[in-house]
C-alpha cells in the first residue's frame, strides 16, 4: 500500500467536505497530465502517479470519467452560486459527497498501485476498501461540521442577501484547487492543516450553540429554559412582558422590545416562531414550529400586521435606495443588500424554492437594464425602481402562497 497515497486520501475527505465533484475533477486531472504543468513538474508522487497511470491504465484516469467529472464539477460551480440551488443540494449532498470520497480514494490507490487494487472492484476485502471506507467516514464528519458551522450563516440570512455565503463558496473554490496542489506536494503536512481546519469549525459550532444555550433564561411561571427574545413560553404558555431585541445575524441584544406585537412582526421577519422564538424549519406559508406547535401566518390579523410592517418600511427604502443610487457602482451595491434586507427578505424567505426561483428570473431581465441605467448616472431613479419592483413582485408571490394554502392574506 502506497503511504502517500493513503494519506493524500486522507486529505483529500476534507475538501471533499466542501464540494462533491471538484475534488474528484482535479485529482484525476493532475493525476493523468499534471506533471507536464510547469506549477506541478516538480512534484515526485505526481510524476510517480503520471508514469503508474500511463503503464497501467485505470477507470479512475479514463478520458471519459475526467470529462464527466469535470462537466459535473461545472454545474455544481453555477449551482452552489444559487441561493435556492445550494439548499436544493444540500439535503443530499453530505452523502454524495461521501460517497464519491470513497471511490476517488480507490481510484488514486488503484493508480498508485496497481497490483494492489487491480481486483479491488471485484474482490472488495476489508483490507481493500479500508481506505476508502476511512476517507468517506471523515468526509462524512467533515462535511457535517460544516454544514452546522454555515447553517448558521444560512439562518441568519436564508437568501444570502448579504452573499457571506456566495463569498465562501469562491473561497471554497479557490481552495480546492489549492489544496490538492499541495496535498500531492505534502501530503501529511497538507492532511494536518485540514485536520486543525476542521477542529476550528468544531470549535465554532460549539460556541455559537453554547452562547444561544447560556442566553436562555427561566420561565417566570414553570421555570422552562427559553429565549430570552421569546414572547412566551412554549412549554405552558405564559407569556413574556419585555422579551429582548434579535439582531439580524441572531445576536440578543441588551435592547427591549417596544411591544410584544412588534416582537412577534421582529421575529416572523427573521423567520421564527412569534411565540417560543425557534426557528421554522423549511420554506412555505404553512412552516410549523416544533418546539410550540405555532403554524405561521395561521393567525389572520398577524399576518396583515406582517404585511403591513413591511410595507411601511417601502417609504424609507426608497428614500435611502435614491441616495445610495447616486454613487456610481458602490452604491448600486450597497442599494440592493439595503432594500433586500428590508422589504424583500420577510417575503422571499418563506417561498418555496420553486415560486422564489420563477420570482428571481421573472425580475432578471428588468433588473439588469435598470443596472446599467445606474451605472449611467441615473441610480437616483434606478436604484428605488428596482427596489419598488422587487417589493411588488414578491408581496405579490407571498399573497399568491397565502391564497393557495388557503390563508388569509
Amino acid at each position: 500500500m502506497n503511504l502517500n497515497s493513503l494519506l493524500y486520501s486522507l486529505g483529500l475527505s476534507g475538501l471533499f467536505s466542501s464540494r462533491i465533484f471538484l475534488p474528484a475533477f482535479v485529482t484525476a486531472l493532475f493525476m493523468k497530465y499534471g506533471y507536464s504543468w510547469p506549477f506541478l513538474s516538480n512534484i515526485e508522487f505526481l510524476s510517480e502517479m503520471a508514469a503508474k497511470a500511463a503503464n497501467h491504465p485505470t477507470w479512475f484516469t479514463s478520458g471519459g470519467m475526467i470529462t464527466a467529472l469535470g462537466v459535473l464539477s461545472v454545474l455544481e460551480f453555477a449551482a452552489d452560486k444559487s441561493p435556492e440551488a445550494r439548499e436544493l443540494m444540500d439535503d443530499f449532498s453530505v452523502y454524495a459527497k461521501t460517497g464519491l470520497s470513497g471511490l476517488t480514494t480507490l481510484g488514486v490507490m488503484n493508480t498508485a498501485d496497481a497490483e494492489f487494487a487491480g481486483s479491488v472492484i471485484q474482490q472488495a476485502g476489508i483490507v481493500e476498501v479500508f481506505p476508502a471506507v476511512l476517507s468517506a467516514a471523515a468526509t462524512y464528519l467533515g462535511s457535517t461540521v460544516r454544514g452546522g458551522v454555515l447553517g448558521v450563516l444560512t439562518e441568519a440570512d436564508p437568501d444570502d442577501t448579504v452573499k457571506i455565503r456566495g463569498f465562501l463558496s469562491w473561497i471554497e473554490d479557490f481552495l480546492v484547487i489549492v489544496g490538492i496542489r499541495y496535498l500531492f506536494y505534502a501530503p501529511l503536512a497538507a492532511f494536518v492543516v485540514i485536520l486543525g481546519f476542521f477542529g476550528v469549525l468544531y470549535l465554532l459550532r460549539k460556541h455559537y450553540e453554547g452562547k444561544l444555550e447560556d442566553a436562555k433564561v427561566p420561565c417566570e411561571k414553570c421555570c422552562e429554559k427559553i429565549h430570552s427574545f421569546a414572547t412566551g413560553c412554549h412549554h405552558c404558555g405564559a407569556s413574556r412582558k419585555s422579551p429582548n431585541v434579535l439582531g439580524f445575524l441572531g445576536g440578543i441584544k441588551e435592547e427591549k422590545a417596544a411591544s410584544i406585537e412588534e416582537q412577534k412582526l421582529r421575529l416572523m421577519r427573521l423567520k421564527r416562531s412569534p411565540l417560543s422564538g425557534e426557528r421554522f424549519e423549511g420554506k412555505g406559508v404553512e412552516l410549523k414550529c416544533e418546539a410550540d406547535g405555532t403554524t405561521a401566518f395561521s393567525d389572520s390579523a398577524l399576518t396583515q400586521s406582517y404585511i403591513g410592517s413591511v410595507t411601511a418600511k417601502l417609504p424609507k427604502v426608497l428614500l435611502i435606495s435614491a441616495l445610495l443610487g447616486i454613487v456610481p457602482v458602490l452604491g448600486l451595491i450597497a442599494g440592493v443588500i439595503y432594500y433586500r434586507l428590508r422589504i424583500v427578505a420577510p417575503f422571499r424567505r418563506y417561498l418555496t424554492a420553486g415560486r422564489s426561483f420563477f420570482t428571481k428570473w421573472v425580475l432578471r431581465i428588468t433588473l439588469l437594464a435598470l443596472a446599467i441605467l445606474q451605472v449611467s448616472f441615473g441610480g437616483i431613479i434606478a436604484v428605488p425602481l428596482m427596489a419598488l419592483l422587487n417589493y411588488l413582485f414578491y408581496r405579490s408571490a407571498f399573497t399568491k402562497s397565502l391564497r393557495e394554502a388557503g390563508l388569509s392574506g
